[in-house]
């Protein structure tokens, strides 16, 4: 009987062994394994909930209702986009038309203030989410970016995304003159998927953070470090579509010095996931729904 116990011990004693030695190979050569294993025994302290377009799930994309209610429930960030019009005003809009999100018709572009300043911007809302559908959200306006700081100055912090990325408009110098004129340097931070125009922006005030918006047509394991090293001339941070990525992909671009917050990721699943891989930060609809994922993460991992 002793010698059955002694052969038992012996056999559990080996598989412990090895089941360590596995462990630790991956950990060692999977940066990925690394990031998990981190972010379990040390949850990090500041990842930021960004409020896509405002709380754009529950209230009509880019308009004032959409970031009330973002700050609300706690957002770090309310991201909104930003177009000039024709005269040069910066409005607070996706689309480079105001037909999908509004009861208009034309390129911003196109038209004045005093004609964006006629549309409805919160009807479609209510027609396309009746589960969110509130009156008072008919009729809501295109809002201005300076309305936007006047009304929430230094109460959030702002991304602003450069969609109007034309050289001949000058929107950086017009964005960075707003924001120098509501003392909100230290509240701003922006991002954009035209290099050029970051590049401008980082000329004109190089103590803005700017975040590159890269979209991956597949899951990219890695990124090649040539384009690290060039967005870090100018950037720090890269903004990836969350299905775009891995946790191997993260893990290099942290590595490399820069922050990494996917966007848009609105199910709970995915935001565990993006969590756990260590990112800097979420694009998300539903703020209220990550700021949850972060506290059930924390909370399970105080043992």
């Amino acid at each position: 009987m002793m010698k059955f116990f002694r052969h038992k011990a012996y056999f559990i004693g080996i598989h412990v062994l090895m089941f360590g030695f596995l462990i630790s190979t991956l950990y060692a050569y999977s940066p990925g394994i690394r990031v998990i294993v981190k972010q379990i025994i040390d949850p990090p302290n500041d990842v930021y909930t960004i409020a896509h377009r405002g709380a754009s799930g529950y209230a009509p994309e880019n308009t004032m209702p959409a970031i009330e209610l973002a700050k609300e429930m706690k957002a770090e960030y309310v991201e909104i986009d930003i177009h000039l019009t024709k005269d040069l005003v910066p409005v607070v809009i996706h689309d480079d038309t105001v037909n999908r999100t509004t009861n208009g018709k034309g390129y911003v572009k196109n038209m004045s203030l005093e004609q964006i300043r006629q549309l409805d911007a919160g009807t479609w809302f209510n027609e396309a989410y009746p589960m969110f559908a509130r009156e008072q959200y008919a009729g809501t306006p295109v809002p201005t970016l300076e309305q936007v700081f006047e009304t929430f100055g230094k109460d959030i912090r702002y991304m602003l995304e450069i969609k109007d990325a034309r050289p001949n408009v000058n929107i950086e110098s017009i964005l960075n003159d707003m924001i120098i004129k509501y003392d909100l340097e230290h509240e701003v931070a922006v991002h954009s998927f035209s290099e050029s125009s970051l590049r401008r922006f980082h000329a004109i005030n190089p103590d803005i953070p700017l975040y590159q918006l890269v979209w991956n047509d597949y899951t990219a394991a890695r990124i090649p470090e040539s384009y690290l090293n060039k967005v870090k001339t100018y950037a720090v941070g890269i903004s990836p579509n969350f299905q775009g990525i891995t946790p191997t992909y993260v893990s290099q671009i942290k590595r490399s010095g820069l922050k990494v917050m996917p966007y848009t990721v609105n199910y709970q699943v995915n935001m565990d996931k993006a969590y756990s891989w260590g990112v800097d930060g979420v694009y998300t609809n539903f703020p209220d729904r990550f700021l949850e994922v972060i506290e059930n993460n924390r909370e399970n991992a105080r043992w």
